[in-house]
């Protein structure tokens, strides 16, 4: 029996591939994703781990659209609360004692 497959692509001026790569490693229990470059997209090949219906295939592919979508929020939100966020962890860290003062 053939290993059931399917190609998703993303607009690689939108996505980047840290994003994709977390978002398929979620995916990681139900299929290989092997990811590359081809001009302006990424394409993403599912190799399934197991027999599928079509209809399973189908929900999986648009559950990792989904999952790069949050991926890519959750890489915009850190990009954008960075120095804030480094901040908080900087006067946090500064009332340890863990640093000597000279």
């Amino acid at each position: 029996m053939d290993t059931p497959s399917a190609v998703v692509t993303f607009d690689a001026s939108l996505f980047s591939e840290e994003t994709i790569k977390k978002a398929a490693y979620t995916f990681a229990a139900a299929a290989s994703v092997d990811i590359r470059r081809s001009g302006v997209e990424w394409v993403c090949a599912f190799r399934f781990l197991r027999p599928m219906k079509p209809e399973d295939i189908h929900e999986t592919v648009e559950s990792f659209r989904i999952e790069v979508l949050d991926q890519d929020l959750r890489e915009r939100v850190a990009a954008e609360t960075r120095e804030t966020r480094n901040s908080i962890l900087a006067v946090a860290f500064s009332r340890t004692g863990l640093q000597r003062s000279e």
